[in-house]
């Protein structure tokens, strides 16, 4: 399996300042210059964190577009149960009882499937784009203002949210007083949803919802995911 070209990477998310200035760089004292983890460090600290994260990217791109063909596939199937059921045209618990069930059980296997895989994805940009901000030392500010919002919320404040839920749901599904950390990210979470943060006094979210999240997001495209991702990362490096 073949990694997306470097060139075509740079044309692709136009980020053509990374096809020169990716050099090596002295330290006052003259020695080659390393990064915070003991990479030799490429380029000023833009250039330099955008080439990682180009990098890092072309290492994870078949694992995402991997995931996200069969998280699309339970989405969608997953959705027309739900809609079917909704409007009582399946079959009856009190008719069809045995049917009614399997329905039941595909319903819960597929939303299994799209949250697990779309948790998984999940997982993986928020880390690209947290090794980012720490490569650009950008602050936490920063990190939520960047870029265009939605909901109200930056694509890296939605991503690390989505991936506490995938990591944590069943701590929040226990949470009878959710604490700061954790209501941070129902907040997030829930704005995406359009639900409220509690009911009833519990929180909400009690589940895995990265599927309804990643959906949400992408329209259904891993393509669009990685745009919005890039243009993203373009914001918060502020890259021109």
């Amino acid at each position: 399996m073949s990694l997306p070209g470097y060139d075509e990477t740079l044309t692709r998310f136009c980020l053509g300042k990374l096809k020169a200035g990716v050099d090596l760089q002295l330290t006052k004292s003259g020695d080659i210059a390393l990064t915070r983890d003991g990479d030799l460090q490429a380029g000023n600290t833009q250039i330099n964190a955008l080439f990682r994260l180009v990098e890092r990217w072309r290492q994870s791109e078949s694992t995402v577009s991997d995931l996200f063909a069969p998280m699309l596939r339970a989405s969608q199937q997953l959705e027309e149960l739900s809609k079917t059921r909704a409007l009582d045209k399946g079959p009856s618990l009190s008719m069809n009882p045995k049917d009614y069930h399997d329905v039941t059980e595909s319903i819960l296997e597929y939303q299994s499937v799209s949250s697990v895989l779309a948790g998984s994805i999940l997982l993986v940009l928020n880390n690209l784009l947290q090794r980012l901000k720490k490569d650009l030392n950008a602050s936490d500010d920063e990190w939520k203002l960047a870029g265009t919002k939605i909901n109200n919320n930056s694509i890296g404040v939605i991503f690390t949210a989505a991936a506490a839920n995938f990591r944590h749901h069943d701590e929040w599904a226990c949470a009878k007083r959710p604490n700061t950390q954790q209501l941070q990210s129902m907040e997030v979470l829930c704005k995406g949803l359009n639900l409220p943060v509690l009911t009833h006094g519990f929180p909400t979210i009690r589940t895995n919802v990265c599927g309804q999240i990643l959906m949400s997001l992408s329209h259904g495209s891993v393509d669009h995911l990685h745009q919005i991702t890039f243009e993203y990362a373009k914001a918060l490096s502020k890259y021109q």
